[in-house]
């Protein structure tokens, strides 16, 4: 689907579509899970520092924050991810999310970020991995 803030991305049928000050949100209509969507405006961030601070930033303010897994993207140069889980009350318990941070064909350096509960992990990284195949910057 096309976005009205410059991207093309696949999102589940039926999540419904939220903007907020940290990017675009899609949810499911449970609001377990979602996709955000935002662009890395810091422009002495490369994908790894920003994957690095998102990561500091959600254990200041994440209840239960951990840290799974920080660093470069196997093949996907420039391009770095982070996994992790906290709790949430959206989520009923325990929420994984990814983040994948890239510079995409544009130059720009944006970030796509899926969650869900921790026992839908599996649906999680379809979705991500379908979100990312399908992005495009600029609609």
């Amino acid at each position: 689907m096309r976005d009205a803030k410059g991207f093309t991305i696949a999102v589940p049928v039926g999540w419904n579509r939220e903007e907020g000050a940290s990017g675009v949100f899609y949810r499911s209509p449970d609001r377990t899970a979602l996709i955000q969507v935002f662009t890395v405006v810091e422009p002495e961030l490369t994908p790894l520092g920003a994957a690095q601070g998102a990561s500091a930033d959600l254990r200041a303010r994440t209840t239960g924050f951990q840290e799974v897994r920080l660093g470069p993207v196997p093949g996907e140069p420039g391009a770095a991810e982070l996994v992790y889980e906290y709790d949430s009350a959206e989520s009923h318990g325990r929420r994984r999310g990814v983040e994948r941070v890239f510079v995409a064909r544009d130059g720009g350096k944006w970030a796509v970020l899926t969650a869900g509960p921790v026992a839908e992990w599996t649906l999680t990284q379809a979705h991500h991995s379908a979100a990312l195949a399908a992005f495009r910057p600029g609609g």
